[in-house]
């Protein structure tokens, strides 16, 4: 029976959620579509497009209406940690919006960006993210200052969510009370800060208890949901990052996250496809391109398949990438990635595949004709393992890295290569 449902705004985000309840033991499945749910497993979630499109809300909504057939304890919309939207692209406010047109949302709904263990933190409602040793606010930070769709251009979540449509914000402090929260129920959201990992436990339990739920002390003996106490019905909705997802297994399991544990092991030849215009993947290409993998560049067309497979052929790790050079129509690029993916796949030369960017995660997955996905380990925070499942054999069973632009150190690519990572706890 499912404890929580997420609906994700994009390919990367959704494995980041998967991983973070994953690692706390829970059991849990990612599916691309509303007729592959289930309620077989402790967490089951959905992958959208919602981030890269005009009206989020046209390919969101259905999904969260769907996940609440399972009867969940809570329902996330998992954005990313950088608060990537704007009133026009990804809005993620005017999902917020939405959530209490149809209903959905009971009070303010709350809204937890922050991700300390990477580095992205919310204070008096402002964000920021951590940038090498410097800690800088969200809208000094190039890569999301300089964003080409969604450019951050207010640290101050409240005023972000205002100018997407969600209504009147509240905030949060750390710590809060239960009085502290109840107080915010006539605001259509709340921002809730946290610096810590500490914070982030203390939220998921005031969460659900305000919501008049016990947590379930998996692993200890106790019921599962079915069980659970509810006050009022319908579940919780709650928007936020891998942080949230983190702070909910926490509260739910009252338990530890999996540290360290078997690596995934080598695989190789290994192919990246890399639509992400961000200078952090820009500089994970440069390292693998200097460690000797093979750089092609997507613009080629048929030429980047062709050379792609023949790199392949002989063994070498292979980047086809509009990361580098002028910026290029991003469904455009996306849609060129997945042919270029799908047929190294389908020739049988790749087992491993790395994809670099949220908007292009979604259209290579779909090229690979995927109905569900699974976390299997972690390359960096953010940067999950899955196994893919399709009804495509060639497909089936092919290990899948989502990797949001930001995500990952220098050597992210040669670690994709390497198997270096965590396993998580095996779910009950």
């Amino acid at each position: 029976m499912t404890l929580v449902a997420f609906v994700a705004d994009d390919f990367t985000g959704a494995t980041d959620a998967l991983w973070q309840f994953r690692r706390f033991g829970l059991s849990g499945s990612l599916v691309t579509d509303v007729t592959h749910l289930h309620d077989r497993d402790d967490v089951i979630g959905i992958a959208t497009t919602a981030r890269a499109s005009a009206d989020p809300v046209a390919s969101a909504l259905p999904a969260l209406r769907a996940v609440a057939a399972l009867g969940p304890l809570a329902v996330q919309y998992k954005v990313c940690s950088t608060f990537d939207s704007s009133p026009g692209h990804g809005s993620i406010g005017a999902v917020i919006a939405a959530l209490h047109r149809e209903g959905l949302a009971r009070g303010a709904v709350p809204v937890l960006a922050a991700q300390p263990e990477f580095g992205r933190y919310t204070w008096f409602a402002n964000h920021f993210v951590r940038a090498g040793e410097e800690v800088v606010r969200l809208d000094r930070y190039p890569p999301t200052r300089d964003h080409p769709v969604t450019p951050a251009t207010e640290a101050d979540l409240r005023v972000r969510l205002a100018e997407q449509g969600a209504g009147r914000t509240g905030w949060l402090p750390a710590g809060a009370s239960q009085e502290e929260y109840a107080a915010r129920r006539s605001d259509a959201a709340v921002v809730a800060d946290a610096m810590t990992e500490a914070h982030l436990v203390a939220f998921g339990r005031l969460l659900l208890t305000a919501a008049g739920r016990r947590a379930p002390h998996l692993g200890e003996g106790a019921a599962h949901p079915g069980g659970v106490p509810e006050a009022g019905g319908g579940a919780l909705y709650c928007v936020g990052s891998g942080g949230l997802s983190y702070s909910l297994a926490a509260a739910l399991t009252s338990g530890r996250p999996a540290r360290g544990g078997a690596t995934l092991g080598a695989a190789g030849p290994v192919l990246v496809v890399s639509g992400s215009r961000s200078p952090v993947t820009a500089r994970q290409i440069d390292a693998a391109e200097r460690a000797g993998w093979t750089v092609l560049d997507a613009a080629d067309g048929l030429d980047a398949i062709a050379h792609a497979e023949a790199s392949l052929r002989e063994g070498r790790h292979t980047i086809v990438q509009s990361t580098r050079g002028p910026s290029r129509d991003p469904a455009g690029v996306g849609e060129s990635l997945g042919r270029v993916a799908a047929a190294a796949v389908r020739a049988g030369l790749v087992r491993r595949l790395v994809v670099a960017g949220g908007d292009t995660s979604g259209q290579v997955v779909a090229a690979l004709g995927a109905r569900a996905l699974d976390v299997v380990g972690t390359l960096a925070v953010g940067g999950p393992v899955c196994v893919l499942a399709s009804d495509d054999p060639a497909c089936d069973g092919l290990e899948v890295a989502l990797k949001g632009g930001q995500v990952g150190g220098e050597d992210f690519f040669l670690s994709a290569a390497s198997g270096s990572g965590p396993r998580p706890a095996r779910g009950r």
